[in-house]
């Protein structure tokens, strides 16, 4: 294996500071987050509320999504939230600890509330970043 000229590394720390280097990272993570709201309605179209609390697997694939949405928003720049003031940062980001606490005691009726009344909203203001 070859070591890297300095112009290659010169040109790949230049490349990756670049701005729209940056904003296409961010863009990724969105693209992320929306692909795991989409699942989710996937998961749980047609469904009732005490169906959804009836059904384990549902709900743990929904946990799973909810705490992909988590990561990915805690990956999005400063720079570009500060960009997109409108997006509930906060929200998005911390939804995985409103619906997955410390102690893993999970309330699904919370899980269900979120995904009827958060996610869509969520999902919305990222569609129109992008």
């Amino acid at each position: 294996m070859r070591a890297k000229s300095d112009r290659e590394t010169n040109t790949k720390d230049k490349v990756t500071q670049d701005k729209g280097v940056q904003l296409s990272d961010d863009v990724v993570h969105l693209n992320h987050i929306l692909a795991a709201l989409e699942q989710i309605e996937h998961y749980t179209r047609g469904m009732s509320e005490s169906e959804f609390l009836s059904r384990t697997m549902v709900q743990d694939a929904v946990v799973r999504q909810i705490e992909l949405i988590g990561e990915a928003a805690s990956c999005v720049s400063v720079k570009f939230r500060n960009e997109h003031p409108k997006l509930p940062w906060a929200g998005i980001a911390d939804i995985r600890k409103k619906i997955i606490p410390e102690s893993f005691n999970i309330d699904f009726v919370k899980v269900w509330n979120a995904v009827q009344d958060d996610l869509p909203l969520h999902k919305q203001a990222i569609k129109k970043l992008l």
